[in-house]
């Protein structure tokens, strides 16, 4: 094409023919550089593929892991809610072995109080009247009281 224009004459040479030439030339220049060649789109998918499937191995893994620490820690709760069910059952029974005793207490502090509705007696003045009657029993003469009990058995 270029061959069959006149560039000797006046007619200026024609620039825009030239200039599309030009863009056409880089144009393929780009389209077949080896940047753009298909063996390196493939080795470039290839090297992509093998980090996808290291990274999916890797995704896998923790996975793994996370699911086996997600049961431990169900167990663990599970235990640890067993656990507290028989701590409120062994706490209720306490109360209960707790309320009794202190009806006991209640019914012993009544037995105890004197005829003329006294407050009840603490257990250091209980125990003190305990050990009177006690001396006052040893004190008492009962070889008397033995004889007679001797003769009635026989």
């Amino acid at each position: 094409m270029i061959l069959s224009v006149n560039l000797s004459g006046p007619l200026p040479a024609p620039y825009r023919i030239l200039h599309g030439f030009e863009n056409t030339t880089q144009e393929l220049k780009h389209l077949l550089s080896p940047q753009r060649a298909p063996e390196r789109f493939l080795q470039l998918a290839q090297e992509n593929l093998d980090t996808l499937v290291t990274e999916m191995d890797e995704l896998l893994t923790r996975a793994t892991k996370v699911t086996a620490d997600g049961e431990q820690t169900r167990q663990d709760a599970e235990r640890t809610n067993d656990r507290a069910k028989s701590l409120g059952q062994f706490v209720k029974g306490i109360l209960q072995a707790a309320e009794a005793a202190n009806e006991d207490a209640i019914k012993l502090n009544e037995t105890l109080r004197t005829q003329d509705k006294t407050l009840e007696k603490s257990l250091p003045e209980l125990q003190s009247e305990a050990e009177r009657m006690v001396i006052e029993m040893r004190n008492r003469e009962l070889s008397r009281q033995e004889k007679i009990a001797q003769d009635e058995l026989k």
